[in-house]
Formats: structure tokens, sequence, C-alpha cells
């Protein structure tokens, strides 16, 4: 008794406390303003500090999510914004309110925007900012705060020099890097200094010394092929006094599993000293050379850059050559005048193109459900059930429409439980982005390469797949109660003791689906419910139906083996999948191509008699149905037989995006373009070819050693509609920003870079890789891959570019909006041209 009074107690205080806590005002924003100043500009920092478990949202979201932060500086003579309000680094989740994939930040966050001063007296700035916070059960209204900057004019004397911070203006630019492409923040993660000191016998130590910056690490020279672009030094030796250099001596490097590049990887931190003697004759003189890096933070990798360097001897400091920066460098070849990231072309149009294939996604999902519900109907564990079934509740009633009734019923039960097996996902509110990118990981689909395998040894008869007898016997057991109770257990019942024959085709329906989100594997599902249930409600209402039915025997189990070579075919599509992931080589394109046509052959001579397995029947009838099927099956060997061969008969279209692409190949293949496409690798060719074909330009500015670039181009591309659309309606061109091949001594040049830390430097363009990186750099503000860019033919940004993109839908809608934009395009072009 006194326990349960604790226990009423206790409830008493958990609702008066959760009352309490409905009542309170809640402020989880914290916001301080600062200021930093360094000559004629100076650095506006709006610093938030998040309460959690709450969050707030970044600048730069969809429509039909949260309320974006946003900020609003007051108009003034006394100063000019310089582009736009940095934010820090933020984190991209899918949110439960909002039911989408959002960016915001916790914890601390720092926004900061830049100003060029115009007064030389003090001033202030006055302004206004909105945000709004959620957790992960509700949302507060949004706010607004206002702010106030007091900022020291040009001579140099702070309004109140009680400001807080002392952070360097060159450091003012926050970390953008997010899953998306960063515009605007062209980054300069290491600054490297370069030095010497003489030793004995016309000898000199050189020093080559990296500052890193927080979260960046630059590569060790010593690295594995297949991940990274390792630190390389090159002497001139033929261009100066130095007559011998000994190997770079570098520091032990921290090994650690990278991301992305999904091996382990030997890098630095912070700063390190990469040393090396140099042995020179005569008097001391310049000591030339080059070097190649390249540094990755956890999320994204900088492309390999080339810095060249000079050290004179006798001062043993870096030797700077005076330049003028007009007409010295080749800038203009790489900044696309038609190029504004910051208004694309569909910035102008207030219409999007749509994308009506959401709808169709799911009526898909629900027809291959069907389609899995009708196969598991005629295996032998659920097709004899059906005339003993319907017997029982047509005739175990003296009221036929009663029975009618139960049996309708019971159809309705099959197609309530395997529709209920989507619910879990719903309530765990799962992300398709989630679900894509587990389904195409290399674990999953090894693991659904086992059990595919597993499914088929069963269905061969060589062990039974069952779930645990004594969950069959208390389901049976409760069958036997009355009324709707009884009948719901006499259909789980069913579900549960043929599942030997339902999970495998279930396991493979579920597979296919799984990367779609929760609503399409709810179709799926209900469309094999329906299929399975709806004869059981069928035959019991005409009942006179069952005599047309084939009576069970043998073929049931021919079935059942047929299935069996099915799921092998399903399994070597998982571990092919696996192996594109980090190109193993274990299922080139021939070898799936081999495989199958194995598979097929021997399914054809399996129903011809040929092939016997433990639970065949001793003879076969050959009936025209099972000749029929055994012909089709020889028919598809044939027909995969010339994939093995270097130079195919025919093109396997029907078989799109299920063998790897014809690049992963037992032969070489000259072509770097993805899938095979009808592409060029210089862009420069592109535009020409786009203009004379009248098609926009797609760009794909890649890497050979970009993860995320593979994971495109196997899990997206492929795609019927994608790969369509990018044969079809685009001038494809993959630019790779690592490509190490040297260029030409006359298209070698020199080109200078503003970073997003307002500082200036010289880029030396001598490989192809540079000299893609460069255009990506310098007309799209961007320095990371993949990213994806859509041009007219003559050269203009018609959409916004994208990065990262492994949801097959979104991705569509991009290419749909570019090829939209480039037909509006091209006509008021022509109205133009005409008046």
């Amino acid at each position: 008794m006194l326990r349960i009074k604790h226990i009423i107690y206790g409830l008493i205080i958990l609702s008066l406390t959760a009352l309490a806590m409905t009542t309170q005002v809640v402020d989880p924003v914290d916001w301080e303003f600062r200021t930093e100043q360094k000559g004629d500009e100076a650095v506006l920092f709006l610093d938030a500090k998040v309460d959690k478990p709450w969050h707030m949202y970044s600048q730069y979201l969809e429509d039909g999510g949260p309320i974006p932060t946003s900020f609003n500086f007051e108009a003034s003579e006394d100063y000019e914004l310089i582009d736009k309000v940095n934010e820090g680094e933020s984190v991209k989740h899918y949110d439960p309110n909002f039911k989408m994939d959002l960016a915001y930040f916790e914890g601390d966050c720092s926004f900061n925007q830049r100003i060029k001063i115009k007064n030389s007296a003090p001033f202030v700035i006055k302004g206004w900012l909105e945000y709004m916070v959620c957790n992960d059960k509700e949302c507060l209204p949004p706010e607004m705060v206002d702010f106030e900057f007091n900022v020291a004019g040009l001579s140099g004397v702070k309004a109140d020099d009680s400001e807080k911070g002392n952070t360097p203006l060159e450091n003012s630019e926050s970390d953008s890097s997010s899953d998306g492409p960063s515009f605007g923040q062209v980054k300069n993660p290491v600054k490297w200094t370069f030095s010497s000191i003489p030793l004995q016998d016309n000898k000199y130590e050189i020093t080559y010394r990296a500052e890193i910056e927080d979260k960046w690490h630059l590569y060790s020279q010593n690295l594995e092929p297949g991940g990274a672009v390792p630190t390389y030094f090159e002497v001139y030796l033929d261009s100066s006094n130095v007559i011998e250099v000994s190997e770079v001596i570098e520091p032990i490097p921290t090994v650690e599993y990278d991301p992305n590049f999904e091996m382990d990887q030997a890098y630095f931190s912070n700063e390190v000293e990469f040393k090396q003697v140099a042995t020179i004759e005569g008097e001391p003189g310049l000591f030339q050379a080059w070097l190649e890096f390249m540094v990755c933070n956890d999320k994204e990798c900088m492309p390999p850059e080339i810095v060249d360097l000079k050290i004179d001897l006798r001062t043993g400091k870096e030797y700077a050559e005076a330049k003028e920066k007009t007409g010295q460098y080749a800038n203009a070849k790489y900044e696309l005048d038609c190029v504004d990231i910051e208004n694309p072309y569909s910035n102008n149009t207030s219409e999007k193109a749509k994308d009506p294939l959401s709808f169709m996604e799911l009526f898909l999902a629900f027809l291959g459900g069907m389609g899995g519900g009708l196969l598991a109907l005629i295996t032998p564990c659920v097709f004899p059930m059906i005339p003993l079934t319907v017997s029982f509740f047509t005739k175990g009633s003296e009221d036929k429409k009663k029975g009618k009734f139960r049996a309708i019923t019971y159809g309705f039960f099959i197609f309530a439980i395997y529709s209920a097996i989507a619910i879990p996902f719903h309530i765990w509110n799962v992300s398709p982005d989630i679900l894509n990118e587990i389904s195409t990981g290399f674990w999953l689909n090894m693991i659904f390469f086992a059990v595919f395998v597993f499914f088929a040894g069963s269905f061969f008869g060589y062990y039974e797949l069952t779930l645990p007898s004594s969950l069959a016997n208390r389901t049976d057991s409760a069958s036997n109660k009355s009324g709707l109770i009884g009948i719901f257990f006499m259909a789980l019942t069913l579900a549960i003791v043929s599942f030997s024959c339902t999970g495998p085709i279930l396991g493979s329906l579920l597979a296919g689906v799984l990367k779609g989100g929760p609503w399409p594997l709810t179709m799926a599902l209900a469309g094999f419910g329906i299929a399975l249930g709806f004869p059981f409600a069928l035959f019991a209402m005409f009942p006179q139906l069952m005599n047309k039915l084939p009576s069970s025997g043998g073929w049931l189990n021919s079935v059942k083996v047929v299935l069996g070579f099915v799921e092998l075919g399903l399994a070597v599509k998982f571990l092919s999948n696996a192996d594109l992931v980090h190109q193993f080589g274990w299922v080139k394109r021939e070898t799936f191509f081999l495989i199958w046509m194995i598979l097929s052959l021997a399914c054809g001579l399996y129903l011809f008699g040929v092939i016997k397995f433990p639970h065949d029947s001793p003879k076969v009838r050959m009936s025209p149905v099972r000749i029929g099927f055994a012909t089709i099956f020889i028919a598809f060997g044939i027909y995969l037989f010339p994939g093995i061969l270097k130079n195919p008969w025919w093109e396997h279209g029907l078989l799109a995006g299920f063998p790897p692409y014809k690049h992963y190949s037992w032969y070489p293949h000259e072509s770097h373009c993805p899938l095979d496409l009808d592409c060029t690798d210089d862009f420069y060719i592109a535009q020409d070819m786009a203009v004379k074909k009248d098609k926009p330009i797609f760009i794909d500015f890649t890497g050979h050693a970009c993860v995320n670039c593979r994971r495109m181009e196997e899990n997206v591309w492929p795609k019927e509609e994608v790969l369509k659309l990018l044969n079809e309606e685009f001038q494809v061109v993959s630019l790779y920003v690592d490509d190490k091949r040297e260029l030409p001594l006359e298209e070698q040049d020199t080109v200078l870079i503003e970073y997003s830390n307002g500082e200036t430097k010289e880029k030396k363009i001598r490989t192809i890789g540079n000299k893609w990186s460069t255009l990506e750099i310098m007309s799209f503000a961007n320095s990371t891959q993949p990213l994806y860019a859509i041009l007219s033919p003559d050269g203009c940004l018609l959409n916004e570019p994208v990065g990262y993109t492994p949801n097959v839908q979104e991705y569509v809608e991009f290419l749909k909006e570019g090829i939209e934009m480039n037909k509006r395009y091209n006509k008021e072009k022509g109205l133009a041209e005409k008046n």
C-alpha cells in the first residue's frame, strides 16, 4: 500500500513539474556584439550562445522550413558593407519539427560582417537581427534583437574601448564549411615560410615550415595509393648552383582514419617543419624549388596546390621578386565573365522547374510491392492455404454472408499486418538521406549479400528458414478465439508460418525501397499486403473461382527454386555495390555479366529438368508454361553474354544502373568520363561542343581521390532519369582538380588569388589539376568537390551550383531546373537580339 502511495505522489510531482516547465518563459540564446578594426576595415562580430538542447538556424535555408537567421544594418555614409554576413560551421540534420534536412547551430556560434570605414571620426552602427530556435519537440516564435557597434573612424581612435575581443582582422573569416559547397569562401588554411642555415662543407639546411589552421591537416610525404595527394618537394638543380640534395625529412605524423578517403592516413596538424640538406658548388646563390600539398578537414578537401619558392642562401630568407600586379597574371582566362554565383539566371525568374515524379515514385513502390506479394502468393507456403482458409470461412458458418465478411476481414488483416511493418520508420522520423547513406554503404550491402545468399539456400531446399515454433504456436492458439481477435491472429499465424517463403521476397523488396524513406516503404508493404490478402477475400466472395486454380504439386517447389536463382542475382548486385565503394575489383562489369549469365542459364536448365534440387519431384512435367519460362531464362543468358566482351555486340539498356560502369572493367578504357557519357575533360572544348549542339554545359568538378564524387557516380548518376538527362540534354565535362599530368610549358600560367581571409597570393598553374581547380576557385568561389554547375552554351550560370547530393529526386530537380532556365535564357536572348 505504501509503495502505491509513493507511485501516486511521484506521478503528482512529475505532473506539477511538467506544468511548471510549460509555464516558463524560455530564453535559450544570449547575444554579444564586438568590433575588431584594422586600418580602414573592421569586422563586426555577432556571437551567440545557444543553450542545450536548443539550436538556432542558419541564414541559408530552403523554403517551407523555419525562419532563417537574418541581419539588417541601418544604411549610413560612415561605412560600407563588404560581402554578406559570414557564419560559422553549421551542422545539417533531419529536423522532426519541419520534416526536412536543415542547417543549424548548437552551443557557441559566431557571425561576422566586414565593413569599409569611410568616416575619420568615431561612429555607431545600428541594426537588428531576427532568429528562431527549436529543440527536438518544439519551436519558439521568431525573435528580433537590436544591436549597436561603436567603431573607431579612420583616425584610429575607438569610440568605446570597452568592446570585447581581440581577434585580428585577417583571421576574422569564419570557417563555413558544411555538407554543401561554401560559395564565396575560398580558403587558404596553410601558410608556408621557407628559410635556410649554413652547415659545414658548403651544405645548407633548408626548412619548409607550414602553419596549418585549426581543424585542417596537411598530409605526409609517404601515403598509400588511393588516398590523399602526398606532400611532395622538387628542387631545380639545373637552375642554381645546388649540385645535390638529401631526402626531405619530416616529423612522425599522426595516423588516423580519414573520413574523406575512408582509410587510415598520415598527416600533420597545427604546424610542421620539413627539412632537407642542399650541397652547393661555388658561391651561395638562390635555392629554387617547388612543392605540392593537399589539406583536408573532417568534411572537405582542398584541391592539391603547387607553391614555387626561392631562398637566398646568403641571407637565409625567402627571396621576393618585385612584380607589377597588372598584366602579369592570367586571371582573365579563369574568371568567366557571365558566371555570377550571387545572382544566377534562375534568381531572375519567379518560377522553378517542377518534378512531377514524387507521386509516381510512390505508385511504383506500390506496384513493386504488389509484384512481390503475387510472387509470394504462388509459393508452396502460401498457395495451398487459399482453398483451405476460404473453405473454413465459407463452410464454417451457417450464415454465408457472415462467413464472407469474416474472409474479407481476414484478407484485410493480412494487408494491415504487413503495412504495420513501416510504422517504426515513421515514429523514428528516419531521414531519407540517412537511409540513402546507409543503403549505399559498404557494410549494409555486404550484409544484404550474405542474407540473400542465405535466402537462396533456403529456396533451393537445403534448409528451412522459419521463425521460432513457439511464436507460431502462440498465435495459432490465439486464433481459436471467436470474433475479430481470432481472425486477426489467424492472419498473423499465416504471416509467421509462411515466413520461409515470404521473408526473402519481402527482404528483397525492402532493400530496393529502403533509401526512399518511410513513405515508399509504406506503399511497398501496402502493395505486398494487398496482393497477398486480396485473393482470400476474392475467393471467399466467389468460391466457384477456386475450381480454376491449379492444384498444388511439384510446380510450387519449382517456383521456390527459381526465386532462389533470383535471390542469388540480387546478392551479386549488393556485392557489386559494396565493391564499387572501395574499388576492390571483386565484381567488375564483365564479372557481373558473367555471373548473371551463369545464373540465368542454370535457371533455364533447371526448368528443363537438367539440374535437380533436394525437394524436386522425380519426374518433371514439361508444361507449356514451364517451357516458356525456361526459354525466357536461356534467352536472357544469351542476351547477357556480349557483356563479357571488350566490344559488346549490343548495348544492355534494359539493365541500366544494375551492372558497374563501363570504365570499371577487365579492359582498359581511355575515357575518364563516368558511365562512358559523351563528355570531354576540357572546359573550353566542352564550350565549343555545347555551342554546336545548342545544349547547356554540365560541369562536373571532380577528383580521382574524391570519395563523394564516386558515390554520386555510383549511386545517383546511373539512375535511369539522371542518366537520360545527362546523355540527352547536356554537354557534360568532367574536370579533375587533382589530375597531376603536367601542362605543356606554353600553357603554364600564374594567377593572383584573393582568399577569404583577405590574403592575396600567387598560384602557379603547372598541372591539369591546377588549371581546373583555379577555374573552380576564381569563377565559382569554391574549392571543394564534387561541385556541379550548369551554364548556357555561351557560359552564363543558369542556376545555383550544388555539391554532394545523394538524394536522387533533388538532383533530378537541379538538372531539370537547369534545362528549363536554358530554354528561357535562349528565348530572352533571341528576343533581345531581334530588338
